[in-house]
């Protein structure tokens, strides 16, 4: 009886450090890619698929604007954690996460530039942020995928 409610616990503690890891991954990486922004290695920004989705002002572009789409976004890589949780946690190793890095990639490219007109399709953009962008997503692919199941196997 005592080991089934230890498990429990660590089971409920696992699903605690999946939303912890999908919300840090959500701070760093978008962190980084509003710095490459910045520095001209991509054309997007954060707020290219946060904000300007929805407003259409200057400020949108600003730090503050970059601040608000990396919060965003640091939520929203709390339910992509869980995604990878709930799909991919008993996977080891580093291809899964660059796998799903590259989902995560060709999703984001291909469904918002089909549905909104401020962003270009695959074909229109610089290599240098084609090659930026799938570097990044790849990145936060492994550092959520290996963080997830390094954490389900400790458990194990």
């Amino acid at each position: 009886m005592q080991e089934l409610k230890k498990k429990k616990e660590s089971n409920i503690d696992l699903i605690k450090r999946v939303a912890i890891t999908g919300f840090f991954g959500g701070i760093i990486w978008p962190t980084l890619w509003a710095i490459l922004n910045y520095f001209n290695f991509t054309e997007l920004s954060p707020s290219s698929f946060v904000l300007e989705l929805v407003f259409d002002a200057k400020w949108i572009s600003r730090w503050y604007g970059q601040i608000i789409s990396i919060l965003f976004l640091s939520l929203m890589s709390i339910l992509v954690a869980y995604i990878y949780y709930w799909l991919f946690r008993k996977l080891t190793g580093i291809l899964p996460g660059i796998i799903y890095g590259v989902v995560l990639w060709l999703l984001l490219i291909l469904i918002s530039s089909s549905l909104f007109v401020h962003i270009p399709s695959l074909n229109e953009q610089k290599v240098n942020t084609i090659v930026t962008m799938l570097a990044l997503f790849i990145l936060y692919g492994v550092f959520v995928g290996y963080t997830i199941s390094y954490d389900f196997l400790d458990q194990s």
